[in-house]
């Protein structure tokens, strides 16, 4: 039995309630504008979750709570290619994590993500009945009624924040002298405040803490209430939320229409020029139908100082890759630690080649380099 339909017509929150209620097994899948996720069920409560979003990865997880670094991450998933083990697995071997800490991330992993999509304005849901994840994944056991209860707060929260903070272009900005007066300050809300600096928009602090979105807009607003932080370009002109046609888009995407799929994108950017989610994925089509063949094996490097590479007009996806350039990991390996689609990254790569930002050689064989591909 398949149950399925749009989330306008039944909320998250009455889907869940029915699943629990009903005690099924079954996963249930969610296609947002964006991305899907598939949430398993057994017996009613939630066991584990898949979602096609990097940003949802458990490495991200782990890099966000400072548990491992970068360069474990990438050597940890070139491992789990290779052996095809679970990633956690691999790092309580070697004894990076333990055991407890891989479970606590895990569960809090499932319940970010799911929390995620109660935040969605578009989207549509089917429920498998009985059907199995096929998921290599730490199993939970996770009781529905707490995770509504949080989701619909969060929902409510997220309508209030959006009222000050409109979108991620948004900038804010410290106020020391008020500051100094609530020393000391949470872990959390230092860390914040030592990342504002007046230019740095809300999507860069997302990439740049490995944060839910919706945690860092809190943090903010909180902030923002208790008169730490000024705003100082409230945001929101990226354009509105994901439409329906964002999501017929994707779904052409999906299927390889390419050309349908642009002009879908088309017509949304005639009327939102700036939207975002429609740029990206705008992006990402014009990169496959060019067909670029972007060598992963090569590494890049920086042309400019980072001087230079301050003053020039990045967008916070494009930053966050050139920050990670440092003339020893290949492209594949930047790719493996991006809170972003390898598509999305392979197209950044190409703008920045291209815009004279970054060369790229193949690697040293040797001592010997052997050429440079612009």
């Amino acid at each position: 039995m398949a149950l399925n339909g749009d989330l306008a017509t039944m909320s998250l929150e009455d889907i869940f309630q029915w699943l629990a209620v009903g005690k099924k097994t079954g996963v249930l899948e969610l296609k947002g504008s964006m991305h899907t996720k598939r949430v398993a069920f057994h017996e009613g409560r939630i066991t584990s979750i898949w979602s096609s979003d990097p940003r949802e990865y458990l490495g991200q997880y782990l890099l966000a709570y400072n548990r491992i670094s970068e360069d474990q991450l990438r050597e940890a998933l070139a491992t789990q290619e290779d052996e095809q083990q679970l990633l956690g697995r691999i790092l309580i071997n070697r004894q990076l994590v333990t055991e407890t800490e891989i479970r606590r991330i895990v569960q809090l992993k499932v319940e970010e993500s799911i929390y995620d999509t109660f935040l969605w304005s578009v989207g549509s849901f089917e429920f498998q009945d009985g059907a199995e994840s096929h998921q290599k994944s730490m199993l939970l056991s996770l009781d529905v009624t707490g995770i509504v209860l949080e989701g619909a707060r969060r929902l409510d929260d997220w309508k209030r924040i959006r009222r000050i903070i409109k979108g991620g272009d948004a900038v804010l900005a410290p106020i020391s002298e008020a500051i100094a007066e609530r020393l000391p300050l949470t872990p959390e809300d230092a860390d914040v405040l030592t990342r504002l600096d007046g230019f740095k928009p809300v999507d860069q602090l997302v990439l740049d803490m490995r944060m839910p979105e919706y945690k860092i807009n809190k943090l903010l607003f909180d902030l923002h209430e208790k008169g730490l932080v000024r705003l100082l370009n409230p945001g929101g002109n990226l354009g509105e939320n994901p439409s329906l046609q964002l999501q017929r888009a994707r779904a052409l995407v999906e299927k390889q229409k390419l050309q349908e799929a642009q002009e879908e994108l088309r017509r949304i950017l005639q009327d939102q020029p700036r939207h975002l989610d429609a740029n990206k994925m705008m992006a990402v089509v014009q990169d496959l139908l060019e067909e670029k063949k972007l060598d992963q094996e090569l590494v890049p490097e920086l042309i400019l100082s980072l001087d230079e590479l301050m003053t020039t007009n990045l967008g916070p996806n494009e930053a966050f890759l050139a920050s990670r350039v440092n003339g020893l990991w290949t492209i594949r390996d930047i790719l493996s630690i991006a809170p972003f689609e390898p598509n999305e990254c392979l197209g950044i790569f190409s703008k920045l080649l291209k815009r004279g930002i970054l060369k790229a050689t193949k690697p040293a064989q040797g001592g010997d380099q052997l050429g440079v591909q612009r």
